[in-house]
């Protein structure tokens, strides 16, 4: 191992690291989780269903395999097991109490690992590690994307197995350059993984095509030659799919496998309600983009950058593999996909992010008809721009997620009255967050403060006072803060005052 491959590695065990003291949090016991964490708390009990065992060897096998949560594919689930099976061992049938170490393991083995892994390999694809200084600027640049940051905290999900299916595939048709071996196949097997993982390994049919497409120019095969090639990856990709997947040849529940997908697919198409709310295209994803990617004008600078790489970098392969790749995912999340998480364009991003530096591959800048000096500058600007721009808002992501389990435990989650005309009496010796709303006029105001002492308060659903018996005045103000922050978030129309009588802007 060299020396440049020892510090990226260095600095990928610093970035897991970090992660550990949030990832801690918020998990004491399952009601805990219940209030913080939604999905995570509908997935645990499917898998400790699958590890608690049974009364005979059969019993043990069928609820491990059939794991019943059919929304993602077998392998998530099979990994998860495997990650929490050594507590399993050693706390015995009581195994799913240990929930805080369980979903530690869980989230820094399924999500961060993943994660941080497919962002290595991107950083390799694009630099093979040789310029140290290119490596680590482009990995901390990948690292500090809010949507990563946020996917790398309390997010027990598949998507980062998925995502990192696709980039080993990736990675293997580069080692493969062409030649139609080996590496080719195991590509197939990469991909056939992302797709039993979730169903985005689909969309690396372009990728292959396009590579196919390739040799035969670079005459690595006639048609009918690569033809066969072209066959042999779909049916390693099918048998692989079908194999971790082992539920879908079982007729009963595969058909209950495949209606939950269709289920969901159309609510990802059309959105969880009812309502007119959902929309597509990309005007109605650009600020989703903005708060967890880019602005518009970064995911140009983007694309350029990875048009550059395919007409002069060194690394037009990869550079063209990964716009195929692109390509169909894009337009399935941009015109087929209501609903708008922030991991959903994972897939997109991240790849795209790992072609910032195109421009500044040396080797092709002496070949230049035109002077590069003065894009490059801007590039760089720009690119020290999303770095700073991205650390600041992933610091305010781990900050919001660290404080989340103080925030709920700073105060009752019970009012002390409720919005119904009722009047309470304040205790004198009992610190309280106090929220005072007025909905019958223009602008709309909502005023957080932090209070002690004996008092009568009312509220009614229009106007009025409602207060939290909170620990002591520390965390009466800590709440009162950090929800007034909150509060101005989800209603920017009205006017909000923080304990400190200041507006919240």
């Amino acid at each position: 191992m060299n020396k440049n491959i020892r510090i990226i590695t260095a600095l990928c065990i610093v970035a897991f690291s970090i992660y550990i003291p949030v990832n801690l949090k918020g998990t004491q016991d399952a009601h805990m989780l219940s209030l913080l964490s939604g999905d995570e708390n509908i997935q645990y009990p499917y898998l400790t269903h699958m590890l608690v065992g049974g009364n005979t060897l059969f019993e043990t096998i069928k609820n491990f395999i059939s794991y019943q949560h059919y929304f993602y594919g077998y392998p998530f689930y099979l990994v998860s097991a495997i990650t929490i099976f050594p507590v399993r061992l050693i706390a015995g049938v009581a195994f799913s109490d240990q929930v805080q170490l369980n979903l530690l393991l869980l989230r820094q083995i399924i999500s961060v690992i993943p994660m941080l892994l497919s962002i290595a390999l991107l950083v390799y694809l694009q630099t093979e590690f040789k310029d140290l200084l290119k490596s680590s600027f482009l990995l901390f640049l990948l690292i500090t994307i809010p949507a990563v940051t946020r996917n790398n905290i309390w997010f027990w999900h598949p998507d980062a197995l998925a995502l990192l299916g696709i980039v080993t595939a990736i990675y293997f048709l580069k080692k493969d350059n062409l030649q139609l071996e080996k590496n080719f196949y195991y590509a197939a097997i990469a991909s056939g993984m992302a797709g039993a993982i979730k169903v985005i390994g689909v969309f690396f049919f372009l990728v292959i095509l396009l590579y196919l497409v390739i040799g035969l120019k670079e005459k690595r095969g006639d048609l009918k030659i690569l033809g066969k090639k072209a066959i042999f990856f779909l049916l390693i990709f099918l048998l692989v799919f079908l194999l971790v997947n082992p539920l879908l040849l079982i007729p009963q529940t595969r058909t209950q496998i495949l209606k939950i997908q269709m289920q969901q697919n159309k609510y990802v198409r059309e959105g969880w309600t009812d309502e007119n709310v959902y929309q597509t295209g990309l005007k109605s994803w650009l600020p989703y983009f903005n708060q967890w990617y880019a602005n518009g004008i970064i995911l140009l600078f983007l694309l350029g950058s990875l048009i550059y790489g395919i007409l002069r970098g060194t690394n037009r392969l990869v550079n063209s593999l990964l716009l195929a790749w692109l390509i169909p995912y894009s337009i399935y999340l941009l015109f087929f996909v209501a609903v708008k998480p922030f991991h959903y364009p994972l897939p997109v991003m991240i790849p795209l992010f790992s072609t910032a530096l195109n421009l500044f591959q040396n080797e092709h800048i002496s070949h230049s008809n035109i002077s590069s000096g003065p894009l490059r500058i801007a590039a760089a600007g720009l690119l020290l721009f999303m770095m700073v721009n991205n650390s600041i808002t992933s610091w305010r992501v781990y900050k919001e997620y660290y404080e989340k389990e103080y925030l709920l435990l700073a105060c009752n989650s019970a009012a002390e009255n409720e919005a119904d005309g009722s009047t309470v009496n304040l205790s004198i010796d009992i610190w309280y967050r106090i929220e005072q709303y007025d909905l019958t006029v223009e602008p709309q105001t909502h005023f957080f403060s932090i209070g002690q002492g004996s008092a009568q308060i009312s509220a009614t659903e229009d106007r009025g006072i409602i207060a939290w018996a909170c620990q002591d005045e520390n965390a009466a103000y800590f709440s009162a803060s950090r929800l007034a922050i909150s509060f101005k978030k989800s209603h920017p129309t009205f006017t909000v005052l923080g304990p400190d009588g200041q507006e919240i802007k």
